[in-house]
């Protein structure tokens, strides 16, 4: 019983996972973030309003949010972005989830495409939390920004979101906020079990390829100090 209660102090305490943060956007903080609509200028009030939408207009205007421009840590070409995604009022005649998806994208400092990542969302829910994982291409250095869209929806079908985060991803931290616990299993096991999305980067903890129970293994072992990730 005694070794029982020390893991399970264990398991809900957090490890520090020393993810390293690239960029954030929230009420808070958006200095150096651009939003690619005439006449708007960010403010709090604005953001806090759900009124970054992104999307495509009728007159095939594209309404963007640019982050500042910064460079992965060395050794490190995977970038993850994490963002909340703001969905129209469920019901609308208009809401269409492919055209609600977001497009996430890695580019360099002249704008130029390095990874697009187009996240599909398959079930409709007004809020929720959005992760995606970049690939710095091989054999690129310097610094990159991230840009977020919906380039398939339209003036009826806009997304908005509110806070966006950019880090390099470590293993183990599943949910991505800084610490490996056991919120992270649970997180894990959702995925396992459909309740959630992740990217398979994420959620492949072992790096086998697959995510299925062996994944929840490693990462409570991981946890326990038994191994390391």
């Amino acid at each position: 019983m005694k070794h029982l209660l020390i893991s399970l102090a264990i398991l809900c305490s957090a490890l520090t996972a020393g993810a390293t943060q690239y960029a954030v956007f929230n009420l808070n903080s958006f200095d150096g973030w651009i939003y690619t609509r005439e006449g708007v200028t960010l403010t709090t009030e604005y953001i806090g309003a759900n009124k970054v939408k992104l999307f495509r207009n009728s007159a095939g205007k594209d309404f963007t949010l640019i982050s500042p421009s910064f460079e992965p840590t060395t050794g490190n070409n995977s970038i993850r972005v994490k963002f909340d995604w703001q969905s129209p009022t469920l019901g609308e005649d208009n809401y269409n989830l492919t055209k609600n998806s977001p497009f996430v994208e890695l580019l360099d400092l002249n704008g130029n495409v390095l990874q697009q990542v187009f996240y599909q969302l398959r079930t409709e829910e007004l809020k929720r939390t959005l992760n995606v994982v970049l690939k710095v291409p091989e054999g690129y250095s310097g610094a990159v920004k991230v840009r977020l869209a919906a380039w398939n929806a339209d003036v009826n079908t806009p997304g908005a979101v509110r806070e966006v985060e950019i880090f390099s991803p470590t293993s183990g931290d599943v949910n991505g906020d800084g610490a490996m616990n056991v919120s992270d299993v649970t997180q894990l096991i959702n995925v396992i079990l459909g309740i959630s999305e992740l990217p398979k980067e994420l959620a492949d903890v072992n790096g086998d390829g697959t995510v299925n129970v062996t994944d929840v293994t490693t990462l409570i072992n991981a946890i326990l100090g038994v191994i390391t990730l």
